[in-house]
């Protein structure tokens, strides 16, 4: 691709925003196309975590039987509400198979690869005046047994080969409470991991946003692409709400709403919406390090304007943001056992957003099976701040140079390839 060729990104998300990052740098002519407004889906209501160690594929050994006990409970950190729906049945049933030792095993090293530059990356973002807020307090995981924090700590020491500073150690009641007072008495034991992050994920997108504006790039809200216009075996051009909206290459990085637009294409992009909640409380001391509460599986981060972030959940209920009470009811409830009586008062912001989420557990990133000028970066799960640097990265040398990255290989589209004829 020429430098100053034109690239339309169907996203405006953290991991469309990043891309649109380092190809401007590199001199593409960059157009961002939102059907909302930039950073307000998956990337606005996340806990914002910066989590290299937690990039394990999710589907993993011992998850089907986590899952058999726990999915049909809407208080359970995992929901799938009974519905018929033949997609979800087949995709279910392939992240059953998924979840062997070795896949996970393979993802999880692909997964290293791709984050050995997530740090560095950000660090760079800082450099380049890039305004965001970010700390680095690391991740510490509280939970209400010895046991279930001995489990953790095992699971996570599959990662010291990768070069991560896991513990040895955990610590014990009295410990977690020196080093995060906020925490309840029935915490019983952690750990913490010193070496993660956490930004303000609204300040990143922002910041992104800013900078590519700074460099005469567009970006167009509330603007839903609709279809793609193919010629000669290329797509040349994006339409819009009645606009045609032309193109050298074309990246699809919209999260979970990748999918309908790929197919259009023939592009196999197996990715489901998994729906997350999150809310805001107002403490008057909130927790100092973000928290990991390792029971119930919720994240809880504190940000500079006062407001303390509680999120997750992971609900496999369609492609919709809808916002079942319960859910929320019961995600509150259970922060509470961990931050005790001042984390009981009102909560505000409730949000409801869709992960794009794989049956592998693995991004969708690379080339598309069928149009050399279109590429595709999602299926980020829970990850998409996390990895938004480096595959924005990867992905702009892919579409530079026409070249795969080393580590962007097992992420390719291709291992969804199936037998359907191509539009023309």
């Amino acid at each position: 691709m020429n430098s100053g060729a034109r690239v339309v990104i169907v996203g405006g998300g953290a991991v469309g925003l990043a891309a649109a990052y380092y190809l401007q740098r590199e001199g593409a002519e960059v157009v961002v196309l939102d059907r909302g407004y930039v950073g307000d889906e998956a990337s606005r209501g996340n806990a914002g975590w910066i989590t290299p160690m937690l990039s394990a594929p999710i589907p993993a050994p011992g998850v089907r039987r986590y899952a058999v006990q726990a999915i049909g409970r809407p208080d359970s950190p995992v929901f799938i509400p009974p519905r018929a729906d033949l997609g979800l049945a087949r995709w279910l049933w392939r992240f059953w198979k998924a979840c062997n030792p070795r896949d996970y095993h393979a993802g999880l090293a692909a997964l290293a690869a791709l984050n050995a530059r997530t740090m560095p990356l950000f660090d760079e973002l800082v450099r380049d005046d890039v305004q965001f807020s970010m700390w680095k307090k690391g991740l510490l995981f509280a939970f209400t047994s010895e046991s279930s924090a001995q489990h953790e700590l095992e699971t996570l020491q599959q990662l010291a080969p990768f070069g991560y500073d896991v513990p040895t150690d955990l610590l014990d009641a009295a410990g977690m409470s020196r080093l995060e007072p906020t925490l309840s008495s029935r915490v019983a034991a952690g750990f913490l991991l010193a070496d993660e992050r956490h930004v303000d994920p609204q300040t990143l997108t922002r910041g992104l946003a800013e900078r590519l504006l700074e460099g005469k790039a567009t970006i167009r809200e509330g603007l839903e692409v609709t279809d793609l216009e193919i010629r000669g075996g290329r797509v040349v051009a994006a339409l819009a709400g009645g606009e045609r909206i032309e193109a050298d290459q074309v990246l699809l990085a919209a999260g979970a709403w990748t999918e309908p637009l790929a197919r259009k294409l023939g592009v196999d992009v197996p990715v489901q919406g998994a729906k997350g909640y999150s809310f805001s409380l107002r403490l008057e001391h909130p927790p100092s390090h973000p928290l990991y509460l390792g029971d119930s599986k919720i994240g809880v981060s504190a940000f500079d304007d006062g407001r303390t972030r509680v999120a997750g959940t992971l609900e496999l209920s369609g492609l919709n943001t809808r916002i079942d009470q319960r859910r929320v009811e019961s995600i509150h409830r259970q922060a509470q056992e961990f931050l005790g009586a001042p984390a009981a008062g009102p909560i505000e912001d409730v949000w409801a957003g869709m992960r794009p989420l794989t049956y592998d557990g693995l991004p969708v990133v690379g080339r598309s099976n069928h149009y050399e000028n279109v590429f595709v970066s999602t299926g980020h799960s829970m990850l998409g701040i996390t990895l938004a640097p480096a595959t924005g990265e990867a992905v702009a040398e892919l579409m530079l140079t026409g070249r795969t990255p080393e580590v962007l290989q097992p992420f390719s589209p291709a291992r969804f390839q199936r037998s359907r004829r191509s539009r023309t």
